[in-house]
């Protein structure tokens, strides 16, 4: 079975061999044209996840496993099932947020709480029983200034050009060992993240849930909101 560790180990081998850097300065249209993709943050989500996905892909397939994707509002993004196996499947979901400063708490949503948790065929891509992990990959950048969206021609030298975001940097770690005890985002039913500034917390998985395992995640968010108070 692929563990997370392996996992991680054989993702940051890719990024270095690969020399990815996570920054891009805009798309290459059909026409030949190239579009600067701006700040807008489901933009750069979306670059984020492009460009882990040919490492996914990869690391599953080395280890013996298929690679299902689903649409955008189903659960996860990539679920990897060992082949000619329906069970074991591990859920990877790849999640990004921008810091303010190095001051600032790192917050992700993580899913909603009233989807696959309560109804366990709800918005998931295979049922939750079907899953035995559940990992995210998580993008932390800042912000760039001064970029604009612009249009260039191909031919034109993109050496103006600007990433909107930099300081990138990643961590790979079980869903359960990162999520904290709040919603992520205003009054939505998304599933918050531990706040920290410090990437690091999050690489080692220092959750409230960590030490707590699994079940104790799951059973404190499938009934998160129905009282009026909830304590771990």
């Amino acid at each position: 079975m692929l563990t997370i560790d392996t996992f991680r180990r054989h993702f940051d081998n890719e990024v270095r061999l690969r020399k990815i850097t996570w920054e891009v300065a805009g798309f290459l249209g059909l026409d030949d044209r190239i579009y600067s993709i701006g700040t807008d943050t489901k933009v750069i989500s979306t670059v984020f996840e492009a460009l882990a996905a040919p490492l996914i892909i990869a690391i599953a397939e080395a280890h013996g496993y298929e690679v299902s994707l689903s649409k955008q509002t189903i659960y996860p993004d990539f679920t990897l099932t060992p082949m000619g196996k329906e069970s074991d499947r591990i859920a990877i979901d790849v999640k990004t947020t921008y810091q303010r400063s190095d001051t600032r708490p790192i917050v992700f949503t993580l899913g909603s709480y009233t989807s696959f948790l309560r109804n366990g065929t709800k918005n998931i891509r295979y049922p939750y029983s079907e899953y035995c992990a559940h990992w995210i990959i998580g993008f932390v950048y800042t912000r760039a200034s001064g970029v604009e969206s612009k249009v260039y021609a191909r031919s034109e030298r993109l050496s103006g050009s600007k990433c909107p975001y930099c300081n990138v940097k990643y961590f790979i770690q079980e869903k359960y060992k990162i999520a904290g005890l709040r919603p992520g985002s205003g009054n939505t039913t998304n599933i918050g993240s531990f706040p920290t500034p410090d990437i690091e917390d999050l690489r080692q998985g220092k959750g409230p849930f960590a030490t707590r395992g699994q079940k104790a995640f799951e059973d404190y968010w499938r009934d998160y909101g129905k009282r009026k108070r909830r304590r771990l």
